[in-house]
């Protein structure tokens, strides 16, 4: 079928690309940006993973979502401004702040989890489950491929 290397590699990035546009058309929310979508879904994740009764300390979003402070806090403007995140001053350090959904937001968040959720039902029902998961042990190989990668040009 592909008599070339490249020709391969070729068809990889394509199937990629065609993968990224079909998942931009079909999952977004009206009003929402998709940044705006992964900083909620990122702070979501930060609140569960760390459990802090004043949230999630706003200098650790950008290592978590690979981006400068620049973008960090006009994310945070945004979702403020759309009543979905509220900043909360620590009391003993006066410098730290840190996020926290509003009820608004709450309600956001768990709609996106729901719809997020149903789309890989809906994907396993349109694949099968075993080719479902014969993606995912694929998926898994390729990420060890490229961190191992990504390891090996820092040493």
């Amino acid at each position: 079928m592909y008599e070339h290397p490249e020709d391969l590699g070729h068809s990889v990035i394509k199937a990629f690309m065609n993968f990224k546009r079909a998942e931009v058309l079909s999952f977004h929310f009206d009003g929402y940006t998709r940044a705006e979508i992964r900083f909620l879904f990122m702070l979501h994740h930060g609140l569960r993973q760390n459990p802090n009764e004043l949230g999630v300390k706003v200098a650790n979003l950008g290592p978590m979502l690979h981006v400068s402070k620049p973008s960090v806090t006009q994310q945070i403007n945004a979702l403020e401004k759309k009543g979905l995140i509220k900043r909360i001053q620590n009391p003993e350090d006066k410098r730290a702040a840190y996020l926290q959904f509003t009820e608004k937001g709450e309600e956001l968040i768990e709609s996106i989890i729901g719809q997020f959720h149903q789309s890989f039902l809906d994907m396993r029902d349109y694949i099968g489950k075993e080719d479902m998961e014969t993606l995912i042990k694929l998926l898994d190989k390729l990420t060890d491929y490229l961190n191992n990668k990504a390891q090996n040009k820092e040493a």
